[in-house]
């Protein structure tokens, strides 16, 4: 059984969310370093916060992106897409391309990660009646 507040969020809007400040962070924190050893902050550069970040999107993405094959659309798309784009995404963090490519990796990770979540909004919309089995 769901909580009631679960109802009232829109999982996929906090998955969306949670990607692009993801992708913000990433895509902003070689700029931001330059000028935070300046003001004595490496708040930005904690390895713990990045984990974190990429944990939460993905739970929620998961969560979010699987509750809307099993109870609306059963389209395995989002998921595929998902899933691609988190892989970019680690790959990115974790440097397989390496260096010049990484932002790039990590952006079309966030968008994919991102296209996913609003593929699954509106493939959830489309569909008109909940599977009742599982409602």
């Amino acid at each position: 059984m769901e909580l009631n507040i679960l109802k009232k969020m829109s999982l996929d809007g906090i998955g969306i969310g949670a990607s692009l400040l993801c992708a913000v962070h990433c895509a902003l924190l070689p700029l931001v370093l330059t000028v935070l050893p300046l003001l004595g902050s490496h708040v930005l550069e904690n390895e713990k916060l990045e984990y974190g970040l990429l944990s939460f999107s993905f739970a929620v993405g998961c969560f979010s992106l699987g509750r809307g094959y099993i109870r609306h659309h059963r389209r395995i798309a989002p998921l595929l897409i998902f899933a691609t784009g988190f892989a970019l995404l680690l790959g990115g963090h974790f440097g397989v391309a390496g260096g010049y490519w990484e932002p790039a990796i990590i952006f079309a990770g966030a968008a994919g990660v991102t296209g996913a979540h609003i593929l699954n909004i509106r493939r959830c919309k489309q569909c008109t009646v909940a599977h009742k089995h599982h409602a």
